[in-house]
This record gives C-alpha cells, structure tokens and sequence, in this order.
C-alpha cells in the first residue's frame, strides 16, 4: 500500500470515529448493541499499530536452520523490557503484527526469569483510564474510571503482589490472542500502582524461548520501533543487521 492510500484509510478511519462520537452525543436513547459495535469497531481500527519485519532470503534460511524464533516485546513506563510478548517459529520474508489498545489486568506471586508467566490472581479487562481494585481477599474487581487517561490503576487492597499486564495482539497468522506484556519485577504494597503502556516494541529473533518468558537481561541485537506517533512501521533484517525500510 502506497504512503498516500494508507494516509487516506487512517483518515477514513479517524472520520468514521468523529461521526461515530457525534451521533453519540446527539443520540436521545442509548446506542443499539449494532451501534456500539460500529463505534467499538472504527475506534479499535484508528488505534490498531502494525509493525511489518521483512527478513532477506539468505538470512530466512540461516534464522530457520538455527531454531531461531521471531520475538516481541512491549514497553510499559520507563521500565525495562521483561516479558516475550509472542514469539513465532513459523515466520516467513513477510510479517505483520499489529495490535490495538485492548488490556488485561492481573497479578502474579513472582516475578522470575526464564519462566512462562501464570497470573496468581482473577483477570479483569481493563482500558486505559481505568482502574480496578484488588480486594482484601485477593480478587480483583470489574474495571471503572479511574487515573490518568493514558495510565491502567491497579488499587491494591491486598498487600504485596507483582501486577501484570496482557494486550491483544494479532500475530503472523492474523490469530488474535491476549497474552502478556509486563510483570512488576518488584511486588507492590497496598495502595495505588500506576502503569503506563507506551506504544514501542522491541523485536528480535532468539533460541529457545516461548511466548509469555519473563527475562530480565537485554536481548542480543534486537530493535527497538517506535509508533507512539505512527502507526505502521517497517523494518528489513538483511545480513544480520536490522535496517528501516
């Protein structure tokens, strides 16, 4: 798709939300199940990111020979990287992966390298600018309004627990699938826990190593990709070096 179409169907798709948001506001009753889908569907589709990695044919060959996964990871706040987002075996000279801003909220007992992140408590679907409570009892409560419009707030009424994040995602075979993104490498105590998603990805290829894996060290010759004020990027990894395409 040519630079010009593509501005043109992120247009299309800013216009379909601003028309969706103004009949809202003008509407006497409450929007029909088939209403709110449309509003659901065209906001999703103006948000959605892409991140398209092309991988040269000699390096295909040698990534494939060597087990080599193609990985994904998600920045939130300022914190390290920590969780392999997705990871794909069966990836091709051609990816897409995208996502849109859909959150699952979780808490977890441990953080630890090398090992697949299982969620300790309930999972909860939250949004940005919204918080849930973690009870007394450990069990977190149904998403409401709540903190900064960019940030998720966990209220922690528990006591110590790692909170977790996990963000849809559609992967190389256009599955979509919920899986995280970040643990608190430290556990938090009682009161308010702030996160901030951020729209920046790091991408790499690596052995051994399944979706969900907390790590805790940097990933050899990964790439870091921006899309907080885009929303498509591409990338060519070409003689064992990533370059902007």
């Amino acid at each position: 798709m040519s630079k010009s179409s593509a501005a043109s169907n992120q247009q299309a798709l800013h216009d379909d939300v601003q028309a969706a948001v103004k009949s809202l506001l003008a509407a006497p009753t409450a929007l029909k199940t088939t209403d709110y889908s449309k509003v659901l569907t065209s906001t999703l589709a103006a948000t959605q990111k892409t991140v398209s990695i092309q991988i040269d044919s000699a390096d295909l060959t040698t990534l494939k020979q060597n087990g080599y996964k193609l990985c994904f990871a998600k920045k939130v706040g300022t914190e390290a990287y920590n969780v392999v987002w997705q990871s794909y075996v069966q990836y091709l000279s051609f990816n897409d992966f995208s996502w849109t801003p859909q959150y699952q909220l979780f808490g977890t007992n441990q953080f630890q390298a090398n090992v697949q992140v299982r969620a300790s408590t309930n999972t909860v679907n939250i949004g940005l600018g919204q918080q849930s409570t973690l009870d007394s009892s450990g069990l977190l409560g149904a998403a409401v309004s709540g903190g900064a419009d960019t940030d998720i707030t966990l209220v922690n009424n528990y006591g110590a627990i790692h909170p977790g994040i996990n963000q849809l995602s559609t992967g190389l075979d256009g599955a979509q699938v919920s899986t995280p993104i970040y643990v608190a490498t430290n556990q938090v105590v009682t009161g308010q826990v702030t996160l901030k998603p951020v729209e920046t990805i790091l991408v790499w290829f690596e052995q051994n190593v399944q979706t969900s894996t907390m790590f805790s060290t940097s990933r050899s010759n990964a790439i870091e990709v921006d899309l907080t004020n885009v929303n498509s990027a591409a990338r060519l990894y070409v003689g064992g070096v990533w370059k902007t395409v």
